[in-house]
């Protein structure tokens, strides 16, 4: 059987939880803008386990 996900991530790390906001700023994400954003987040998890690594 292949491997079905990319790895894991514990989001109680605040280095990983500071990867995931500098992603999603980087892709657009204001937290201080009233207005609805909408970003895939499931890629940066997957970048989060590849920039771990």
């Amino acid at each position: 059987m292949g491997q079905v996900g990319v790895g894991s991530l514990n989001l109680h790390e605040p280095g990983t939880v500071r990867f995931l906001l500098d992603t999603a700023r980087a892709r657009g994400w204001h937290p201080g803008e009233r207005r609805e954003t909408r970003l895939d987040g499931w890629t940066f998890l997957a970048e989060a386990v590849a920039a771990r690594d």
